[in-house]
């Protein structure tokens, strides 16, 4: 499975590398330290790493693909839509940090997408909607069954089918930055030693549900 997603990964470079002015890469990173005190002081870190190379076909759509790594809290994506889920993923994010008693969550994602350009608001900034389908491999040591996963270790293939809203703003002709703000989507999670199944849809969109990127364009 790797080696078919890093083939299309080399593929997908060599079509738009040849493209000149039309190319751009960029990504998203992501670091968090957390500390627990009061007690048995105890503190530690995740952190994120997701490059992104991107083809633009025309002055409206785009075409794209993200591949990365993650180690820590926020594998899963963005489809939580409770009330209180802004406190469980502080605490849930917290406790992967300081990754206490060998407690590892890391995983590796390959999520291509097509971006349409909605709106342009002046000559810097435009509104876009980006459909992506994600694929992500999850690996879990350690994990106690209060973190919602069953317990011990695990391996998890997650599959994610999302849209989300967003907006890129130009820097210069080179540099430009895009949020994204929530999604409407599903996912599917299935642990590979068991019948266990995890599917959910939902719409969330709030400020919790950011994600900030950078592109340079050639």
């Amino acid at each position: 499975m790797k080696k078919k997603l890093f083939a299309l990964v080399a593929l997908l470079a060599s079509v738009t590398m040849g493209a000149n002015a039309q190319v751009y890469v960029g990504g998203s990173l992501g670091f968090t330290s957390s500390k627990i005190s009061g007690g048995a002081d105890q503190d530690g870190s995740s952190y994120k790493i997701l490059p992104e190379i991107g083809y633009q076909l025309d002055d409206c759509v785009s075409i794209g693909l993200q591949i990365g790594y993650s180690h820590g809290y926020a594998a899963f994506g963005s489809l939580t839509v409770t009330d209180v889920k802004a406190m469980m993923n502080t605490m849930l994010s917290a406790y992967t940090d300081i990754n206490e008693d060998g407690l590892k969550l890391n995983s590796f994602t390959f999520a291509p997408y097509i971006r349409y350009n909605v709106l342009e608001l002046g000559d810097r900034a435009k509104l876009f909607v980006e459909g992506s389908v994600g694929y992500t491999n999850v690996k879990t040591d350690n994990v106690p069954a209060a973190a919602g996963t069953g317990g011990g270790d695990g391996k998890l293939d997650v599959l994610e089918i999302a849209v989300r809203p967003g907006i890129e703003i130009a820097f210069s002709n080179r540099l430009s930055a895009t949020a994204k703000l929530g999604s409407l989507g599903y996912m599917s999670a299935k642990e590979k030693e068991s019948d266990e199944k995890l599917t959910r849809f939902g719409l969330d969109c709030d400020s919790y549900n950011i994600l900030l990127g950078f592109n340079f364009h050639f």
